[in-house]
């Protein structure tokens, strides 16, 4: 098979976008009923030994990993004996989970694993049909994104910290491979005390799947005997007799099929071999009625062995010098014949899979991000991860520019997340802080969470003031009642801090709002958790709904009944509320009208309210109109927002 992979994911690629892959095998329609087989591995360990184990009077499988592992009880795995030639590498379901670095898997060991490392992994599996070009295409995103989901819930008790992402992306590879029912192709068969099926062109049982005991079907291909004339000579009366000066190995009985009568072509068509009088070599009588002689050639097309068009068992298969590859079956012999081809394939259609028919590929990640239809393309993403290149190669993975500066409220929390290829190129998060005319106070640097790889860092002034940060220059209680903007990008090398990214500039909102202020946070098209300050009149709902029932009036007192003025016939037994707000934006500028249709179309968003207090919400309209003005200060939106949670009481 000649395979090869058209379009792979590239190493960074956003989850909620296309994850495309495109696959080639040029044997896709030289077998029968075929398909690709893609799967996705991931949280990956190697295997470092193998032995038997006992469970419930069965001997199972204990692998030991060499990491410790994630797997469950009832996960399934794969399992890659590439480096065995193949012979375990499959599907297992868990058993039992006997400590972090051993498992039990359903596999009983007649030969036990000798060569290590094996990699076995959790995996996703599809299965495609070729496009009539032959290609496999398949979009992953629609399976990898659901791996990374993280939003902000359970993470952020404390607003100040930087805190881990592991689930901003997941790593993963492929292993590709084909589905295809196996169909061996003899040339003839052959008398081994009972019968063999034989090929020449093929000496080694490589790529042969077959073994000794397997169940096949034989299907041989009919046969073309060439006769030269049509005759009643030596027939009995009536029925024609087919003459040529070749053999045949038809006999009495057997079902065959005349072609090639341009004059007379009432002989064409299915029909059968008399038994009387017995055929020769050279000639047989058929059933069909005498028409008249006829010199004009044809062919006899038939199965002259149709006992050899059964279901038999393999009893030995092996390479012999002569006759090439041979499969000895437990089919009686019924005689010599003329050559005749044909396949065997297991029985009942099975089909086989070759899984990782064709090499491994490793080294692609998606993240919590979506790329634009119009702006999509496979390395879209690579800018936002950051690499050991220039840090004007890097991006903080938001879609906040280096190129403006964004207004900000001092108690304003939003996260910036930073993604990484290895954990080598960003240690932590700087801060850098200006005065009114623009001249630096004075920086700081939060370092990110031990052990962690992507991690997210705080925006707002008051997240910066009351994290763990560490002094760069000058000191930050000092100087942070003068501090009018900031910047913020990743830096390298703890104690020395080096740009590793580019830089995100913030600047104070010096509005002075009557009003009590609201900000919308939100998960933003490349995975931080932004926010836009509402600075301007809100208003307060409430949602209820009340449900009541009707008790029985009055009071008994001993013998006597009468009403008492507290008492209430109508009693509300149950009370649902949600809150719901009116929010106005104020002016914004130009650029920043590109915040608000992020915002809309974000799927995960919070309110912050006045008492800095994060809450999940929605957007109830369901349609916002984005102005558009060669002006600036001339765009304000308003937001009905309704509060996720409802309050009961009862």
């Amino acid at each position: 098979m000649a395979y090869s992979a058209i379009t792979l994911p590239y190493q960074y690629m956003a989850a909620y976008s296309a994850v495309p892959l495109k696959v080639f095998d040029d044997d896709y329609n030289q077998v029968q009923q075929f398909k690709y087989i893609i799967n996705a591995t991931y949280d990956t360990v190697n295997v470092s030994a193998a032995a038997p184990y006992t469970y419930q009077s069965t001997i199972y499988t204990e692998l030991t990993t060499s990491t410790p592992h994630s797997f469950v009880k009832g996960d399934t795995i794969l399992l890659d004996d590439t480096i065995a030639s193949n012979q375990q590498t499959g599907y297992y379901n868990i058993i039992l989970v006997t400590s972090p670095t051993k498992i039990v898997i359903d596999l009983f060991p007649s030969i036990l694993f000798t060569s290590f490392p094996i990699p076995i992994s959790k995996f996703y599996k599809w299965k495609l049909s070729p496009d009539q070009q032959g290609f496999g295409k398949l979009d992953m995103s629609n399976v990898m994104k659901d791996q990374v989901s993280q939003n902000l819930t359970g993470q952020t008790v404390n607003y100040q910290l930087a805190y881990n992402g592991p689930d901003t992306k997941k790593c993963f590879g492929i292993i590709a491979g084909y589905e295809s029912q196996y169909v061996f192709e003899f040339e003839d068969n052959i008398f081994l005390g009972t019968v063999g099926f034989y090929n020449s062109t093929i000496t080694s049982l490589t790529g042969i799947p077959f073994q000794i005991g397997d169940v096949i079907q034989i299907q041989q291909n009919p046969v073309a005997w060439a006769y030269t004339s049509i005759s009643n000579s030596t027939a009995p009366a009536g029925f024609a007799r087919y003459n040529s000066s070749q053999s045949h190995s038809f006999t009495g009985g057997q079902p065959i099929q005349v072609a090639g009568q341009t004059v007379i072509t009432n002989y064409n068509g299915n029909t059968s071999v008399r038994p009387t009088p017995a055929p020769t070599l050279t000639s047989l009588v058929t059933y069909q009625a005498f028409q008249g002689n006829s010199s004009i050639p044809g062919y006899i097309y038939g199965i002259p062995k149709p006992s050899y068009n059964t279901t038999a068992t393999i009893i030995d298969i092996y390479v012999d010098p002569t006759y090439g590859v041979v499969i000895k079956t437990d089919v009686a012999w019924a005689g010599s014949s003329v050559p005749i081809s044909g396949i065997i394939k297991y029985s009942g259609n099975i089909l086989q899979q070759n899984i990782n028919a064709y090499r491994n590929y490793s080294g692609f990640c998606v993240y919590n991000a979506h790329i634009n239809r119009p702006d999509y393309s496979v390395t879209a993403f690579d800018p936002y991860v950051i690499q050991n290149r220039p840090f004007s190669g890097n991006n903080i993975s938001t879609i906040l520019s280096g190129a403006t500066c964004y207004r900000i409220e001092p108690n304003t929390i939003a996260f910036l997340l930073a993604h990484q290829n290895s954990s080598l190129f960003a240690d932590g998060m700087f801060y850098e802080f200006f005065n009114a005319a623009g001249a630096t106070l004075g920086s700081i640097y939060i370092p990110k969470p031990t052990g962690s790889i992507d991690f997210y860092s705080p925006v707002g002034l008051g997240q910066i003031s009351g994290s763990p940060y560490v002094n760069y220059t000058n000191v930050f209680n000092n100087y942070v009642n003068n501090i009018v903007s900031y910047t913020v990008n990743t830096y390298n090398s703890t104690g020395i801090p080096s740009q590793s990214s580019n830089k995100i500039c913030f600047k104070l909102n010096g509005d002075c709002s009557m009003y009590e202020v609201y900000h919308l946070m939100w998960k933003d098209q490349y995975g931080s958790f932004i926010s836009y300050p509402f600075i301007y009149i809100s208003r307060d709902y409430i949602e209820s709904e009340k449900k009541t029932y009707y008790q029985q009036e009055g009071k008994w007192d001993n013998n006597t009944f009468d009403y008492d003025d507290y008492g209430v016939g109508e009693k509300v037994f149950y009370e649902r509320s949600r809150e719901s707000l009116t929010l106005n934006s104020g002016w914004l500028y130009e650029f920043e009208r590109y915040l608000i249709k992020d915002l809309v179309q974000s799927p995960s968003v919070y309110i912050q309210t006045p008492d800095n207090r994060l809450f999940n919400c929605h957007l109830d309209q369901p349609k916002t109109e984005i102005y558009k003005n060669i002006n600036e200060q001339l765009f304000s939106y308003t937001f009905n927002v309704r509060v996720s949670n409802n309050e009961f009481r009862f």
